[in-house]
This record gives structure tokens, C-alpha cells and sequence, in this order.
């Protein structure tokens, strides 16, 4: 994790599948290693996540008062890594960060996706009668009875996802090997038939009252923005994202229940999702409200310097979701910043594009669409003409600087099966994002690099 997305985590913090929050406790005693490994493994089993430490876990504020002096010490890369070693059934990775607010120290441990097998704890953790860790337990994170997050040991509920994640994680090894090793070999025919069955792809269904809700949702923005009476509003362009389950689902109601279960499953692949439930004091006007039917938020913090966002979504009981991301070309501060207005960061455009994709099918799984369903999406780029493309975020892609767009607005529409695994999100993703690049002087990316952005996007390693 870069500093920026450490700090958009710290900033915001909302208990969710992906992200656990504590207090601070002492990580030397039996209950405080009991609720290191605890969690870690949790996070481990839900394919990656992140534990912040120092925090209050109902409100999301930093427990500033009792942060230790030798946070760095006490919590020191080392003890986190030798507990893991010492008592998860299989190693893997994780990483620690210090962030600083207000001049103390926090902890946040990173846990890497990538799960194959079911973490399991393969030594007991007890003070002589007193047993804090059982051996041979599985920790997940799951949801309680009101759909809040929580760790706990599996139950038979929790085993079916626990199980696909490890196989989709070994489907996407085969996947890798056979595009990279079997695909030079092949003729024309064979690639297109293997691409065919690789992706699931099926033929697009007619989109018009997802356009209309693509345009409803826009001027709910647009609403919203004239409420909030912005006179700093940069000029900017933005990319909207709108989507709808085509299948069956659950019963919902726009109601706590339903934006605790939006807010509980996601995964936060990037620290600040563009579907973050934003509920803390420090940020009243950010709060989700109930409009027409449908959950809605609008965060827009300009001035920053560093955290400036635009960023308005929706979110129906009906199956319906919409987003809209201002360009941060036209936010961001700093040496490589370009002017606004004249750019367009080819990898942010895939990770946003990707981000809103792979969390809609994220929330159609919780809501209980059928593995038969369909999830229809469009795109709208808007404000792209004049500008060039470029890689001023990402210095390790090289993009020329002579694709320049005179086309103000693109279009783009995809349907994708629900059962489609993560691995395969690249193909969708270089479907949509294609005819944005086009306009760009017929500029095309190659799948094999959009597919790479999305899969760091998702194992996190960005």
C-alpha cells in the first residue's frame, strides 16, 4: 500500500468483511495474541483484509488518549509474523503499517489475498485451564444477525464461500498458465473458443432501463451538488458506472438492514471504495440518505491538497447500482500532477472502471442473485476532449504522450454472468474500456495489461 491509500484508511474507517477494527490492547498477553491471530486469520479466509488497530470499532474514530508511546515496539512486524508462523496452518505474507495522526502512532496489518487452502490453527494458545485459541479452529469473518461484520469460528454457513474463494484463487492459477503459456500456441480458432469458454461471456441484453437509471442517478447527483451550493467545484470530467442484476434475488428494503450488508461485504480492494459508507461525526454530510427508493452519498472533499474526492453513488433494493467518480486528474496535487483538464491517467481509468464492476458483483452474490443471473453495466466517460493519455499515478507503465481525444463522451455497455470468477474480470474489463481508449487516436491496450492492473486491483498489491 502506497501512503495515500494507507491515509484515505485511516481517514474513514467503517468495520466491514474486509476491514476489522480494534482497539488498543496489549499484544503480549494471552487475550491480546488471542485477538491478533484471530483476526489475521479471519482476514486470511476472506481472501485478504486489513486489521486497524487503535480504533474505535463503533464510531471509527482514533483512540488518540490511549495510544502507547512505543506503538512500533510493541507491535513490531516480527512478533506478528512469528505468532502467524507459530500458529496458522499454512505461512503467508502480511504487512505492518505505523500510520501517524496527530502526532501518534497506529497499526495497520495487511493481509494479502491469495487464499488456496482454509487457514486453520494448527497450535492451542492457553494460560493453564484458560484456553484463548482452540487448535484445529477455522476463524472467517461473517456477519452477525443484524448483518454487522464480526470474527468468529466457521460455521456450516460460512464454509460454502470460505471453499469457492480457495477454488476461484486456484482457477485463476490456470487460467494465468494457459494464456501464458498455451496461447502462443494456438490457432486463431482455437484462441477464440478457449476465450469464449474462459470468459463465460454471453450475448448483451437490451440496456434501456439501465441508460434511464444511469440518467436518474445523474441527476440525483447533480441535485445533490446544487444542495451542497459548491463554489469551489473544479471543472473536471468524471466516469459514471450504472448496473442491475438481471435474476432472481433476495427481498430487500431500503432500510439499515439492506446498507449494512452493502457496507459489511465489501471488500475494500483500495482502502477508500467508491461505495464507502461514510458514518462518522467528523463527516456529517457525507452520512448515506434514503432518496426515491435507494441509498445515496456524496462525498466531496476539495482543498486537501492530498485527499481530494469526488465521489457520488447509489445503491437500490432492487438490484441497481451507480456510481460517479470525478477524474482525479483534474484533483490531484503534486510534482507529477498534471494540469486540469488535459489528461487521462490510463491505469486510474481501469482501476475505477474495475473497482465498481468486480463490487457489483460483489454485492449481487450478497444479495443472493442465482449463478444463472446476469449483471448488466454501462459506462459513461464524460469531459475527455482535449486531453491526452498518460501514466503520471503509475511511473512504471510507460504511455505515450501523443493520444489525444477530440470525442467529449463515450459510451459503454457490458453484461457479465454472475458466476464469472475474479480471474476472468480482466476480459470484462478490457471490453468496456476499449471504446474510451479508442477515441484516444484508435489507441487500444493490450488484454494482457488490463487483466494485470485488474488482478493487482484485487489482490491487492497496487
Amino acid at each position: 500500500m502506497d501512503d495515500k491509500q494507507i491515509n484515505q484508511l485511516i481517514t474513514r474507517p467503517n468495520e466491514s468483511l474486509g476491514l476489522e477494527l480494534k482497539n488498543w490492547f496489549d499484544p503480549d498477553s494471552f487475550s491480546g495474541r488471542a485477538k491478533l491471530i484471530k483476526a489475521i486469520i479471519a482476514l486470511r479466509n476472506n481472501d485478504g483484509g486489513y486489521l486497524l488497530i487503535g480504533f474505535n470499532d463503533e464510531d471509527g474514530s482514533p483512540n488518540l488518549a490511549d495510544a502507547p508511546d512505543d506503538v512500533q515496539t510493541q507491535f513490531h512486524v516480527d512478533k506478528l509474523v512469528a505468532l502467524v508462523t507459530k500458529m496458522a496452518s499454512h505461512s503467508f505474507e502480511i504487512f505492518v503499517h505505523y500510520p501517524v495522526i496527530d502526532g501518534k502512532h497506529f497499526v495497520l496489518v495487511e493481509v494479502p489475498s491469495g487464499i488456496k487452502s482454509p487457514i486453520v490453527t494448527k497450535s492451542e494458545l492457553k494460560d493453564g485451564s484458560n484456553v484463548y485459541v482452540k487448535l484445529n479452529c477455522t476463524y472467517v469473518r461473517t456477519l452477525k444477525a443484524n448483518l454487522t461484520p464480526s470474527t468468529a469460528e466457521a460455521t456450516w454457513k460460512d464454509w460454502p464461500d470460505l471453499v469457492e474463494r480457495c477454488f476461484e484463487n486456484r482457477e485463476a492459477d490456470v487460467g494465468r498458465f494457459v494464456r501464458r503459456h498455451l496461447a502462443s500456441a494456438m490457432t486463431g480458432d482455437m484462441k477464440e473458443t478457449l476465450g469464449h469458454f474462459l470468459s463465460n461471456s454471453r450475448p448483451p441484453t437490451p440496456a434501456d432501463q439501465l441508460h434511464q437509471f444511469l440518467d436518474e442517478s445523474l441527476a440525483r447527483y447533480q441535485s445533490r451538488i446544487e444542495e451542497q451550493k459548491h463554489k469551489d467545484l473544479p471543472e473536471h470530467g468524471s466516469m459514471e458506472f450504472a448496473a442491475s442484476i438481471d435474476g432472481e434475488i433476495g427481498e430487500f428494503r431500503a432500510n439499515r438492514d439492506f446498507l449494512n450488508l452493502i457496507q459489511s461485504t465489501n471488500p475494500n480492494w483500495t482502502g477508500w471504495s467508491v461505495f464507502s459508507v461514510v458514518g462518522s461525526a467528523d463527516f456529517p454530510s457525507f452520512k448515506p440518505r434514503i432518496v426515491d427508493g435507494a441509498w445515496e452519498a456524496l462525498v466531496d472533499i476539495f482543498g486537501t491538497g492530498f485527499m481530494d474526492d469526488l465521489t457520488f453513488w447509489r445503491v437500490a433494493p432492487e438490484g441497481r447500482f451507480y456510481a460517479y467518480h470525478g477524474f482525479e486528474d483534474d484533483f490531484s496535487n503534486g510534482d507529477r500532477t498534471p494540469e486540469p483538464g488535459t489528461a487521462l491517467e490510463f491505469v486510474l481509468a481501469i482501476l475505477r472502471a474495475s473497482e465498481c464492476l468486480a463490487l457489483s458483483l460483489h454485492f449481487a452474490k450478497a444479495m443472493g442473485a442465482t449463478e444463472d443471473g446476469i449483471l448488466n453495466a454501462t459506462y459513461r466517460w464524460r469531459g475527455i476532449s482535449g486531453r491526452t493519455l498518460s501514466s503520471w499515478a503509475s511511473p512504471r507503465r510507460m504511455m505515450p504522450s501523443w493520444y489525444t481525444a477530440e470525442q467529449n463522451e463515450v459510451i459503454s455497455t457490458i453484461s457479465v454472468p454472475i458466476e464469472t470468477a475474479p480471474a476472468a474480470l480482466g476480459g470484462y474489463v478490457f471490453q468496456a474500456t476499449r471504446p474510451l481508449f479508442e477515441v484516444f487516436d484508435g489507441f487500444t491496450l493490450k488484454p494482457d495489461i488490463v487483466d494485470d492492473i485488474v488482478s493487482r486491483l484485487l489482490n491487492r498489491q497496487l
